[in-house]
């Protein structure tokens, strides 16, 4: 059987990117930025157990639909309808989890290395399991897949009971696999690169959520997560090939980017600014300085509304008295 091997280096790229920029996310975020270890492990559980609930729910709505329970809609919206759907309850349990996870944490999470790093271990999770778990949800363990196309020993197979014509199968897929373009292996490493820096970005939002006790950020969260996972599934139900959904998503990619170093160059000036007030190196601000710093923002932002408020109080008051006074008979 002859090996393409360009697809085989480009799907051995994959895998090392599957799992290894989590790892070397987590080390970064771990000894350079000094986030904790229980703030990754928290990412982790967030992951897991939104999914523990999230696919055994997708699972009985799809049977809902499929025994005629819920009507099944007009086939030109279903693209449309399962986009809505899908992304509707993974942003909710997946969102829903994390901000639980900050509460959680909420005195280990008062930096805003520490939501990345949150993001780093819910979405380092999901891409090391499509990896290496034979059975993550829907369509894991690439690592072990590849490995048993690569070792695949039809005598062995035989010599264990397998049926010749099973065998024979197995074979003519696995030399099916070897005629798929070499640039294909690439794919799954970009969508988890996608994935993660989604994950992250994610994670930032909710985490303002929490520090500033604005539910809009949360709210923010959810409907990015609900646009960018039902345009995936959109793309790919009106007939969008792999690549042409992935550059898609990438400029999503772009802007998670951008806006994680936005957010984070924010809160790092404010520490900054802190520091200089009170005279002290940025990394000789303790969390409680930090949490007054919020609290004080909040404060700020408080009493800008109230003098907003008295600011229309008192126009609305002026107007009254000029009708007033434009309704005296000279």
């Amino acid at each position: 059987m002859e090996i393409n091997i360009g697809l085989l280096i480009s799907y051995t790229v994959t895998i090392l990117l599957m799992i290894g920029v989590p790892i070397a996310l987590t080390l970064v975020a771990v000894f350079r930025f000094k986030v904790s270890w229980w703030v990754i492990l928290t990412g982790v559980v967030t992951f897991i157990v939104s999914q523990v609930i999230h696919y055994p729910v997708l699972q009985l709505v799809g049977k809902l639909f499929n025994d005629g329970t819920f009507p099944v809609p007009p086939q030109q919206w279903i693209p449309l309808f399962n986009a809505v759907i899908l992304g509707f309850l993974a942003a909710l349990f997946e969102e829903t989890a994390r901000y639980f996870g900050f509460l959680l944490l909420k005195k280990k999470t008062k930096r805003i290395e520490s939501a990345v790093g949150l993001g780093i271990g819910h979405g380092g999770i999901e891409s090391i399991g499509f990896a290496v778990w034979p059975f993550f949800p829907l369509f894991g363990g690439a690592l072990i897949n590849f490995f048993y196309i690569l070792f695949y020993n039809q005598g062995a197979q035989i010599a264990n009971g397998v049926s010749m014509e099973q065998v024979q199968y197995t074979v003519a897929q696995i030399a099916q696999f070897w005629t798929n373009p070499w640039h294909l292996g690439f794919l799954p490493g970009l969508e988890r690169l996608i994935a993660i820096s989604t994950q992250i970005f994610l994670s930032v939002l909710v985490w303002k959520a929490v520090r500033t006790k604005n539910f809009g950020w949360f709210a923010l969260a959810f409907v990015y997560h609900m646009v960018i996972d039902g345009i995936g599934v959109f793309l790919s139900y009106t007939g969008w090939g792999a690549w042409g959904i992935e550059g898609i998503l990438s400029i999503f990619m772009l802007a998670n980017i951008y806006l994680i170093y936005y957010f984070w160059k924010t809160e790092t000036d404010k520490r900054k600014e802190l520091a200089e007030e009170l005279g002290v190196e940025v990394e000789a601000l303790e969390d409680d300085e930090i949490e007054e710093l919020d609290e004080d923002e909040d404060e700020e932002e408080d009493d800008e509304e109230v003098e907003d408020e008295d600011d229309a109080f008192t126009s609305a008051a002026s107007e009254e008295t000029q009708e007033d006074n434009t309704t005296i008979p000279e």
